[in-house]
């Protein structure tokens, strides 16, 4: 048993008590709600011939380096397959419940459990129908998943990345962190070895300012007695010559973080770009945004001021601690024994900040998040008058923020004077056994002066090293959230064997064989969808909003794949075909048209940035944009702003539709190219369309049936399923659900007066 949640060594005893052969258990899922919403454990699962339920609670317990599974058994019973007709779950807004229909025709309830366990029970109850039909579920798009963490056995996040953020260290991501300066091993070996150099110059010159100075050179029979100049000048040298080698090393670090840092944004970009439609739907815009800006930012300040710091007091504090036991162990050692209980109190106050420095990160992408929307849908806000409902949205966000940033705040404020607190009772113990050695002649006044000097030297890389707790922190928090980027992997993924398309060009001949489709598991879009386009043909599909019609070009275009069922383009699954062969046949003109910072020529040319000026053009005169651009300040060179808003709405989907035309598809869609234009603009783009008809596959979804007359065939869509196709003429001598739509449409036009 692979699929869905794994039994631990603790529930199969439980099964095995009960006469249940685990060994022959085929597929089992866990809820954690009881009948009232609170937390307990139940697992389900089934073989050949029985359904079994199990119940209790699962207890973690620590050992050694791994997790162990304890099981407090509540309750257990079975169904033989035959009293249960069927296995469905009933969904709530916040939880679902599983739930059979029995052969007598009553209901039960099996278990209830999280609503984001969803997806999991809906295919965990199609695999059980499918078995009790006797035939053999389909178990390839799971194969290649590592569900669970093999250190912990806890079930992965993220079903497509093998991550566990309950084992994955701060360490193996700082790790990862330096694995990307392995290309500048040269210049890290330079920086380490001037580091070295110069924290070991600032160590020795306060010799000569103390120990030197009060023995040898002001003492009587000193050595150096009188010599003050020439220790006078030996220091500031050495002074001189530390500060050059930490100029030098800080400006060859100030070269090499950027460039990795460049390498990484790029890399995170680069990294989006290749992932499929799914994982923007399920992000916040704000929050990728930061991923690529912010945190970069924070990795980088981490490199650049800290990490130089980080190894430069990690140095020092190895050389004063060999230098301090020279001079004199006893002291020494209670200077360390002060040192232990800061850090001591250093290690408690991390572990818990770092919690606090993650809430205030969600937090602060939650404001982030409000802010851009807000920002973006400022037409919207304004139209509607919700100013005040977008302030009060906000409100909450940077509230929810100041808690988590008052919380950390607070916590530091409190640690911080205690441990400043023992550091001066520690001083003072040690003060006044430095002198009782000196006035027992065990030392001389010179090493202790020496000893006084380090021990305030040595305070140095300690507080450095408290506070930097936050960066470090912050850094690996960032790295992390990057990484993940990096790591995740398209849903939509290229073929492993590629179809050879002959001169990549695609006819448009697209069949849909029982094409079913689900963005939520157990709530097909598309049901048992089948019909086909010809060839060079104009094909329109109509239906109410939410019927399924965009989900339709979503998949002819692969944005998404189909969870059952297949689709066919000139007779090959679109699966097979090559992304890039797949886009470039394919020309989408949609409902929502965006544009890109620049000037009008550059986003025609966006799908083919070789084309020349006369494409540019061209494509313009098929699209009806031609005579509007002339008449702007800079024709196509005028710069249309970010999302185009310098545009009318229908000035920027002939824009888009030109967009489309000049990478010359075989296939053109028309996603409700017309939807929320007036009469005036929508016949301009219609003749536009009318304009690509020749030659072309074009699929065309619109609300105005008006606009689809001319089609070779309709296909009407309704809950996600093929209910009426035929020509616009036939459909109407049906009187079907086509003619009911065009009726409506026909009244409403008529009365305002434009029929």
């Amino acid at each position: 048993m692979k699929y869905f949640d794994k039994l631990s060594a603790a529930v199969q005893a439980a099964f095995s008590v009960r006469a249940v052969d685990t060994d022959k258990l085929l597929y089992c899922v866990k809820a954690d709600m009881d009948g009232e919403g609170c937390y307990y454990d139940t697992y389900i699962t089934f073989d050949n011939k029985t359904l079994y339920l199990l119940s209790g609670y699962d207890r973690l317990v620590k050992n050694k380096k791994t997790f162990d599974t304890q099981f407090d058994f509540k309750d257990f019973s079975e169904y033989p397959m035959e009293e249960i007709e069927k296995l469905y779950v009933d969904r709530y807004q916040f939880t679902a419940r599983l739930m059979a229909k029995m052969t007598d025709g009553t209901e039960k309830q099996l278990a209830m459990f999280s609503g984001g366990f969803s997806e999991k029970f809906e295919q965990f109850c199609r695999r059980y129908e499918t078995i009790k039909n006797g035939e053999t579920p389909d178990d390839s798009a799971l194969d290649d998943k590592t569900l669970y963490c093999p250190k912990c056995n806890r079930k992965y996040p993220d079903p497509n990345r093998a991550f566990c953020p309950y084992c994955t260290k701060r360490t193996w991501v700082f790790k990862r962190l330096l694995g990307m300066f392995g290309d500048y091993k040269k210049q890290i070996a330079v920086i380490l070895a001037l580091i070295a150099v110069s924290v070991a110059l600032g160590l020795i010159a306060p010799y000569f300012g103390t120990k030197m100075l009060y023995d040898d050179v002001l003492s009587e029979g000193g050595s150096l007695h009188g010599q003050i100049l020439f220790v006078i000048l030996v220091m500031a040298a050495f002074s001189l010559l530390s500060t050059g080698f930490s100029m030098i090393y800080g400006v060859i670090i100030s070269r090499i973080t950027p460039q990795v840092i460049h390498k990484l944004r790029t890399d995170i970009f680069a990294s989006m770009q290749k992932l499929s439609l799914s994982f923007f739907t399920t992000k916040q815009t704000g929050s990728l945004m930061g991923r690529v800006d912010r945190d970069s930012f924070d990795v980088y300040g981490f490199f650049v001021d800290i990490v130089p710091q980080f190894i430069a007091n990690m140095i020092k504090i190895a050389g004063l601690v060999v230098l301090m036991l020279m001079v004199n162990p006893i002291i020494s050692l209670s200077m360390f024994l002060a040192v232990f209980f800061v850090l001591l109190c250093e290690v408690l106050w991390l572990r818990g900040q770092r919690r606090h420095w993650r809430n205030r990160d969600i937090a602060r992408r939650g404001v982030t998040s409000t802010l851009s929307d807000a920002l973006n849908g400022h037409r919207v806000v304004k139209a509607f008058s919700r100013e005040e409902q977008e302030i009060s949205r906000f409100g909450r966000k940077n509230n929810n923020l100041y808690s988590a940033e008052y919380a950390r705040d607070k916590r530091s404020a409190h640690f911080f004077p205690v441990q400043h607190g023992i550091y001066a009772v520690f001083s003072g113990v040690i003060y006044c056994l430095g002198v009782a050695l000196v006035l027992m002649g065990n030392l001389q006044l010179g090493g202790l002066t020496l000893l006084i000097n380090y021990f305030g030297v040595i305070w140095d890389p300690i507080f450095f090293f408290m506070y930097m707790g936050n960066d470090w922190a912050r850094c690996t928090d960032a790295a992390g959230r990057m990484f993940e980027i990096l790591d995740s992997e398209p849903t939509v993924k290229p073929p492993a064997e590629p179809a050879v398309i002959p001169d990549g060009v695609l006819k448009g001949d697209i069949c849909f064989r029982d094409v079913t489709f689900e963005y939520e598991a157990g709530r097909p879009v598309l049901k048992n969808m089948s019909f086909a386009t010809e060839a060079g043909r104009f094909t329109g599909i109509v239906g109410k909003t939410g019927a399924g019609k965009s989900t339709i070009i979503n998949l002819i275009s692969r944005m998404y794949d189909v969870t059952s069922g297949e689709i066919t383009i000139d007779g090959i699954p679109v699966k097979k075909i090559p992304f890039d062969v797949l886009r470039k046949n394919i020309g989408v003109v949609s409902q929502e048209t965006y544009l890109f910072m620049g000037t009008v020529a550059d986003n025609i040319r966006y799908a083919r940035p070789d084309a020349t000026m006369e494409e540019v053009i061209q494509a313009a005169k098929s699209a009806n944009a031609h005579d509007f651009i002339m008449k702007l300040p800079e024709g196509y060179d005028t710069v249309t702003g970010s999302g185009g808003v310098s545009l009318s709405g229908g000035e920027k989907q002939r824009i888009s539709i030109a967009r489309a035309l000049i990478q010359k598809p075989n296939i053109l869609i028309l996603d409700e190219a017309t939807a929320a234009m007036d009469t005036a603009t929508e016949r301009k783009i219609q003749s536009a369309i009318d304009n690509l008809k020749s030659g072309r596959t074009i699929i065309a979804i619109a609300h105005r049936l008006s606009t689809l007359r001319d089609a070779d065939k309709l296909y009407v869509i309704e809950h996600g399923e093929v209910k009426e196709s035929g020509t616009h003429d036939e459909l109407i001598r049906t009187n079907g659900k086509y003619f009911e739509l065009y009726k409506l449409q026909s009244e409403s036009l008529k009365s305002v007066g434009l029929d």
